[in-house]
């Protein structure tokens, strides 16, 4: 047998996460993170300015760090990605934590403006021609310590007597893009920040609604009567939504024979109600797990000719989403691990994600397409194809990241950042 020898002798080759700096590097090529130079707070600057601190909290969740005291293991190492923002080495999770501390509502402003601004000019549903649809939906983020700031008991999917805050988001799937954000405290309900994230909707996607090409989807927390006139009232604008209470439904189902629905699904049926001035009421009908019948009411203004009940029931049904994003949201950008206290700097971090997140689904639209790695979720881009590790030579003609292809997953990500379409940026350095 060969004996094996563990020495502490210094290893000089230095190595990056293929992932981060793609991904940075792709940022810098097409200037998404110009905005935040000119962001400004209130905090002392010595070796770090505002701006390196954002660039270092957005590359935190680029890599998936759980909680700042990551930043130090995981972007301690990524010289080369540093090294593209003037920073030989990363601030430590105590200053990043420090930036946080200090957001406030005009530091709220300044990211929804970078978000908006960036949005209407790399948007990929916003410059599309085909129909965009745009999901609307509340989650909760639980704060049960002490001292968090404007957190209160609230309404928390499988969890009672819990205090903490409301997320209500836009999101459009097709294109896995953040339209909008809002952050209340936990007693909020998700209809009091309806008409803010429709003005903000409406706002990006003018060329759609003129069309008749643009489609709100909901869920029964804003489908009261009052929020459907609103949507009613508006030009153009296609929308689905669950009813709000669900009572009505089941009185009317009463009247519906059993052999009147149409089986739209294993254990669902569907029946629509006479269309009344443009408007489809469709009943739907349940058979849940433990053999009880439930119903629900689907509204919606879309055209019988354009979709039948049974396709409206699965069109609905796709508003799953934006669940999947707030789920992934919470375990992969970790937003559930709150980075202080501070009811600002909470929102902060969630405008930081959101605005990455747009950054990663763009991309993976531009160089990850047409290759296998185009459609995988970001859980796998971040929890696998982020360890995958590239060896970094710096020589007078540039910077080369070999990828050895060891693994499949290396090998793709490999083939896609060598193609011709991924032109390598020239570092100054």
């Amino acid at each position: 047998m060969n004996n094996i020898t563990f020495t502490q002798d210094n290893c000089k080759e230095e190595t990056t996460s293929t992932w981060l700096v793609s991904v940075m590097q792709f940022g810098l090529k097409f200037s998404l993170f110009k905005p935040f130079e000119e962001f400004k707070l209130k905090m002392k600057e010595v070796k770090y300015t505002v701006y390196k601190k954002l660039i270092v909290t957005i590359m935190s969740i680029i890599v998936g760090c759980e909680t700042t005291i990551e930043i130090n293991e995981k972007l301690g190492v990524e010289k080369l990605s540093l090294n593209m923002f003037g920073m030989d080495t990363a601030p430590d999770q105590s200053q990043i934590n420090e930036l946080i501390r200090r957001f406030d509502e005009d530091s709220i402003n300044q990211f929804e403006n970078i978000h908006n601004k960036l949005f209407l000019e790399h948007s990929n549903s916003v410059h599309s021609h085909s129909r965009v649809v745009v999901d609307c939906d509340q989650t909760g983020l639980i704060a049960n310590g002490k001292n968090f700031k404007l957190a209160e008991k609230g309404y928390f999917a499988k969890k009672k007597n819990q205090r903490g805050y409301q997320l209500s988001a836009a999101f459009t799937g097709e294109a896995s893009e953040t339209v909008a954000m809002f952050l209340d405290s936990g007693n909020t309900h998700c209809s009091d920040h309806y008409d803010d994230l429709l003005k903000t909707i409406l706002c990006k996607y003018k060329d759609q609604l003129y069309t008749g090409k643009l489609i709100l989807r909901t869920d029964s927390g804003f489908g009261s009567i009052e929020n459907i006139e609103k949507l009613l009232s508006i030009d153009r604008l296609k929308f689905i939504t669950k009813a709000y209470s669900t009572v009505t439904a089941k009185n009317i189902a009463k009247g519906i024979h059993y052999s009147e629905y149409t089986q739209a699904d294993e254990a669902a049926w569907v029946y629509e109600l006479p269309e009344n001035n443009g408007v489809r009421n469709i009943i739907v009908q349940t058979l849940s797990s433990k053999g009880k019948l439930k119903y629900s009411m689907l509204i919606t203004n879309i055209s019988s000719k354009d979709m039948n009940a049974v396709e409206v029931f699965h069109f609905y049904n796709k508003r799953q989403t934006i669940e999947a994003f707030f789920k992934m949201a919470k375990n992969v950008y970790h937003i559930k691990n709150l980075r202080t206290k501070e009811f600002y700097g909470i929102y902060g971090f969630l405008w930081l994600v959101f605005i990455t997140h747009n950054i990663i689904s763009w991309f993976k639209c531009s160089i990850l397409r047409g290759t296998e790695l185009e459609n995988v979720g970001v859980r796998l881009l971040i929890k696998r194809i982020g360890n995958i590790r590239g060896f970094v030579e710096r020589t007078s003609e540039g910077i080369r990241v070999n990828i050895p292809p060891i693994t499949k997953l290396s090998k793709l990500i490999a083939d896609a950042l060598c193609s011709p379409n991924y032109i390598q940026l020239a570092l100054d350095i």
